[in-house]
């Protein structure tokens, strides 16, 4: 019985030895490197001086036109127009401040909201890209199934303390999903808010080298109410000229 204990017991290590190493095993450095190869390279991400993305926001009661503008460093200015609406109400970040429109008013962005906006709205590149030189922490906190299909979970702090995580499907290397928590103004007690939402990613294309998702769900709770908004894109231009004055301070 021994002998067939100790046969049996050197075939299971051998056996062992051949198993492939889980997806886990890789390292977050080997992940966000086919991240970017997945994206067309970090030379084409980085080569991105400005964005204009055109897109229409849908939920089950209106739908709404919005054209975001983006550029080094640090720069983004939305104009929303909802239907049936002529006029933009724009909102705008830079290194001042961010600043938006709300009843015809320009008001001050609040500040819990502005650095959320500076981590990853202004981020051109996106918070993957460079995370550790911009003061990020990233951890690979090994696969989970999203849709049927395995994706790596890493966790994103930024320097400023917003956490996402951020799902990477295990075959494309693309996000295909995105939880995270927006802080919203403390209510009139002081007690803290915030809306907890998940972002769906989908219909990647490539414009100029590089791939962006074209389709956007997101589901937003916590609030109030519980809201749902489908995102379309209908285009995306890389480096068309955009003057600075356009993210001047509102009003201003």
């Amino acid at each position: 019985m021994k002998r067939v204990s100790v046969v049996c017991g050197a075939a299971l290590v051998a056996a062992v030895a051949f198993i492939p190493r889980p997806a886990s095993a890789q390292t977050v450095d080997e992940v966000v490197q086919k991240y970017y190869d997945a994206r067309g390279g970090y030379d084409k991400v980085k080569a991105i001086q400005t964005l204009k993305i055109t897109q229409t926001v849908g939920n089950p009661f209106s739908r709404t036109k919005v054209v975001i503008f983006k550029k080094r460093p640090g720069l983004v200015r939305w104009e929303v127009t909802p239907a049936g609406q002529p006029a933009a109400i724009p909102r705008v970040i830079n290194a001042e401040g961010g600043w938006d429109t709300q009843q015809g008013k320009v008001v001050p962005r609040p500040e819990i909201m502005l650095k959320e906006d500076r981590d990853i709205d202004a981020d051109i590149d996106g918070p993957l890209v460079d995370w550790k030189a911009k003061g990020h922490t990233l951890t690979l906190e090994g696969t989970e199934k999203i849709g049927g299909n395995a994706a790596y979970k890493l966790k994103l702090v930024t320097k400023n303390g917003v956490t996402r995580e951020i799902f990477l499907d295990s075959k494309t290397y693309l996000p295909v999903l995105e939880k995270g928590r927006m802080s919203l103004p403390p209510d009139p007690r002081g007690k803290p808010r915030f809306n907890e939402h998940v972002f769906t990613y989908s219909d990647w294309k490539e414009v100029n080298g590089v791939k962006f998702p074209f389709a956007v769900d997101e589901e937003r709770t916590g609030g109030p109410i519980t809201q749902s908004f489908a995102v379309y894109y209908e285009k995306i231009e890389v480096n068309t000229p955009i003057e600075d004055a356009l993210f001047a301070k509102l009003g201003s």
